[in-house]
């Protein structure tokens, strides 16, 4: 077994939920919220013809999921806020509806002209958070916390209508992967951001996670793609990085391997709580560094393995992703010299 050499990186922020039942957190990072405009490119129809742009934002969640709690989200700041729209994606790719154009009556008014401040805004399932503004009002949201709503005051969401389910948070559910935060704009001359998201759930326990992060044309750098692991080394493959056994704190037998590196190369395993997806050297940096492990050589088959993480998990029910970095010196893709395994994400239990 590994011994894992802990380093904290200082000023980075551990997401934690360390409570019973398999309650998770996990957090994403930041994007623009797209003006969309009436047809044309990005054009959209409300609500037949979806706005073809929109901000989205994905974290990877390593177990399948039984409800959703809460979705915080960071620095969201969006000028005449009954334009926008907020659904959460699974895996699968259904949507459900978080909020709708609030204010807007479907009688040719633009909604509520009012502004989300830039603060941070939970959305909660429970009913224990106020209401969005449901009339066509000029004065915005304070930041806070606010209840999911299929309407906006004179409109109601058919459920279903273009892939978009009115589902109580409660009764969200889907499997181990991707969740995506989505935020439509339906009309043209404004626009928005935030600085990131997370969303709290509850899942099943014992899992030994997930894959995230693959070698894409948007994150390898210079054409290296690979369909299911990192991005193409010198080797002619990408390495891929899996999870197994049971990531359990009562009862640690999760295990993290890599293969298709270049043997006799050093690299190291690391962990931490944002999804990312950001070319970086030959290949893509999928999550912050929050810790690092001791320094691996690689094997014959370009392989390494680690164990004995659950001790620096921070406990049940606490989403962690990991990811290796590694060596590529001799004849890599992209002349760089090093390069990444996909990623992989886990919830503690």
């Amino acid at each position: 077994m590994s011994i894992p050499k802990l380093i904290t990186l200082a000023g980075l922020s551990v997401a934690l939920s360390a409570t019973a039942n398999a309650q998770f957190s996990v957090s994403g990072g930041s994007s623009a919220i797209p003006a969309s405009g009436t047809g044309g490119e990005g054009g959209a129809t409300y609500d037949t013809i979806m706005p073809a742009f929109e901000a989205t934002s994905a974290v990877a969640v390593g177990v399948a999921v039984t409800s959703i709690d809460s979705i915080q989200i960071d620095g969201l700041a969006h000028s005449w806020i009954g334009d926008t729209q907020a659904t959460l994606e699974d895996p699968t790719g259904v949507e459900h509806l978080i909020w709708l154009r609030p204010g807007y009556l479907a009688t040719g008014n633009f909604g509520n002209s009012g502004d989300f401040d830039g603060g941070t805004y939970t959305i909660v399932g429970d009913g224990s958070g106020a209401s969005l503004p449901t009339t066509s009002g000029t004065v915005g949201p304070a930041a806070g916390t606010y209840n999911q709503s299929f309407a906006s005051g004179g409109a109601t969401w058919v459920s279903g209508t273009n892939g978009i389910n009115n589902t109580p948070m409660a009764s969200i559910t889907g499997p181990a992967g991707n969740w995506t935060l989505n935020i439509y704009d339906w009309a043209g001359g404004d626009s928005g951001s935030f600085s990131g998201w997370t969303l709290y759930g509850n899942g099943a326990g014992g899992s030994s996670g997930a894959a995230y992060c693959a070698g894409s044309a948007a994150s390898c750098a210079c054409g290296n793609v690979t369909p299911s692991e990192g991005c193409q080394n010198s080797t002619g493959v990408g390495m891929s990085l899996t999870g197994s056994g049971s990531a359990n704190t009562g009862g640690d037998t999760f295990v993290l391997a890599v293969a298709g590196g270049p043997a006799g190369k050093p690299g190291i395993f690391f962990q931490g709580n944002v999804t990312l997806n950001n070319p970086l050297g030959d290949g893509a940096f999928c999550t912050n560094a929050t810790m690092r492990y001791s320094v691996q050589i690689l094997g014959a088959a370009g392989d390494a393995s680690i164990s004995g993480l659950g001790v620096n998990s921070g406990g049940s029910g606490t989403s962690v992703n990991y990811q290796f970095w590694y060596r590529d010196p001799v004849g890599s893709p992209c002349g760089v010299g090093f390069n990444f395994s996909n990623a992989w994400n886990v919830v503690w239990n």
